[in-house]
């Protein structure tokens, strides 16, 4: 039988839903737009930030629900409020020999071992303000609520990552030789900038260690044939500190005899080959204008701003200024995650309290000195005291290219050890490594408004941000082991930085 066409459609045109303003069905504009529904257009504002946010996130394909076997798993739950906390429990596994036979098995039974540790969350909030001399010119072509949404997302993308990296990081680094990789260099433990840089061993060794601690094989990759996920371990490091890889001769060999010959081979397309069932992710720190942190919390820098000076002999105050967050990535920055928490703070004095100052114009170009500092905020770091007199002769494998003048603005510092070589992080991560717990609201919008408003209700300074509850915490396990994390201290690749 034949389907009978509704007599509303009889005759009927096609519809513009985007600037159809009369009859029905509505138009989209009518119902989103300045005049439409206020908390639909807060609903769809707040879906685009939270998946542009995802999508922006570079680790964004080893997040996963309970049970996707991914490194971070994420769990919401809508109950939580600021300052509540997200249990999770853990089971461990049974052992024994059972019972054969008619042998009573009442007496031989095992007792589950139940395990819980909770995650807090607290609210955070951000927003972006303008006046209305903004609104007049509209020099960008688009509407601010597409401006603030696009601002809000990469905020919020780069804050998930950043934090979610920030807690890996200290969790290893303050559980110490159990989960952290440092003083193996070949001069007395600090590194060498010419010898020491990550090799296929160390990559071997990092995943014993993982093994060693409990670490499962994570879900990092899907079979292209069968489309079935394969298990393995995520190493997750900036590409500064893998480069030295690429001068591996094993790994080399690997490649060159075992890689596709053509322009997808991984020496020209710039990827990373799997080694031995590790999955080598390299991560890209892009440099922006962004006032405040650059880099990552596994590969911090900071370019000295107008009015920073560093001077090569005796003391330097500090660097960097308040009311941004400069140095957040920093080891030692004591970054609260939730409201006075101190968990992940570095209150040592020897954890990464070095860093090495490089010239990127004028006389001090390709020029080295090594810095000591002594305290850390998320804005400055204060405490620095230049090292040494000639600094760069042997001892660290960097040539003898000393500082001849003070750095100035545009000149660069980066983490180091206390040889004074350039340093990051590198991270391998098993199933669920990491934690993300997430509360009632999620990048949820909020708006404030003040000064004189106009007739049409208009104020002169407007702002738009989001809130939302979140928190993180690394897998705990029955006995109390941290089995999903290895921290390994790598030598940082520095572009023009000779060698000696």
């Amino acid at each position: 039988m034949a389907k009978q066409i509704p007599t509303s459609f009889t005759g009927a045109t096609n519809v513009d839903l985007v600037n159809s303003t009369t009859g029905a069905p509505a138009s989209y504009a009518s119902i989103v737009g300045n005049q439409g529904s206020s908390e639909l257009r807060t609903q769809i504002w707040s879906e685009l930030v939270k998946r542009d946010a995802r999508e922006k996130n570079v680790l964004k394909d080893f997040i996963g629900g309970e049970g996707s076997g991914k490194p971070i798993i994420e769990k919401r739950d809508l109950s939580a409020g600021g300052s509540d906390k997200v249990v999770f429990t853990t089971v461990a596994p049974i052992r024994g020999q059972g019972v054969l036979g008619e042998a009573i098995l009442k007496n031989s039974t095992e007792t589950l071992k139940f395990g819980t540790f909770p995650v807090e969350v607290d609210l955070i909030r951000h927003a972006v303000s303008w006046t209305q001399v903004l609104k007049l010119m509209r020099f960008t072509g688009k509407t601010l609520d597409q401006l603030s949404s696009e601002v809000m997302s990469e905020w919020y993308a780069r804050k998930e990552q950043d934090d979610s990296l920030y807690v890996a990081r200290q969790t290893c680094l303050l559980k110490g030789a159990d989960n952290a990789l440092e003083d193996y260099g070949s001069k007395g433990g600090a590194l060498s900038y010419s010898e020491d840089g990550l090799s296929t061993d160390l990559l071997e060794h990092l995943k014993q260690r993982l093994i060693a601690t409990g670490g499962e094989p994570t879900q990092i990759r899907t079979d292209g044939k069968s489309g079935h996920e394969i298990p393995g371990y995520l190493f997750f490091a900036p590409d500064a500190g893998l480069r030295p890889l690429r001068g591996d001769q094993d790994y080399l060999n690997a490649i060159y005899y075992a890689d596709s010959r053509s322009g997808d081979n991984k020496l020209y397309s710039g990827e990373y080959a799997m080694w031995d069932n590790i999955l080598v992710y390299s991560h890209n720190n892009i440099i922006d204008t962004a006032n405040g942190r650059q880099g990552s919390p596994l590969a911090p820098v900071y370019y000295l701003q107008a009015g920073d000076s560093l001077a090569i002999t005796g003391a330097t105050a500090s660097l960097g200024a308040d009311g941004a967050d400069w140095f957040a990535n920093w080891s030692g920055a004591n970054l609260d995650l939730i409201s006075g928490d101190t968990q992940w703070d570095d209150t040592s004095a020897t954890l990464n309290g070095n860093f090495l100052a490089i010239g990127m114009s004028g006389a001090n170009r390709g020029k080295v000195k090594h810095f000591k500092y002594t305290a850390n905020s998320i804005s400055k770091l204060t405490g620095i005291t230049a090292q040494g007199t000639a600094f760069g002769a042997a001892s660290n494998g960097i040539g003898a290219n000393a500082a001849t003048s003070d750095f100035g603005q545009g000149d660069l510092i980066v983490p180091a050890d206390s040889n004074g070589t350039p340093i990051c992080y590198g991270v391998m991560m098993a199933k669920n490594a990491l934690y993300y717990a997430k509360g009632a609201v999620d990048a949820e919008q909020i708006f404030h408004y003040d000064d004189f408003a106009n007739s049409g209700n208009d104020a002169h300074l407007n702002a738009i941000g989001m809130q939302g509850i979140r928190g993180w915490r690394a897998y705990q396990d029955t006995n109390g082991r941290l089995p999903g994390l290895q921290l390994i201290k790598m030598v940082r690749q520095i572009p023009g930085l000779a060698v000696a």
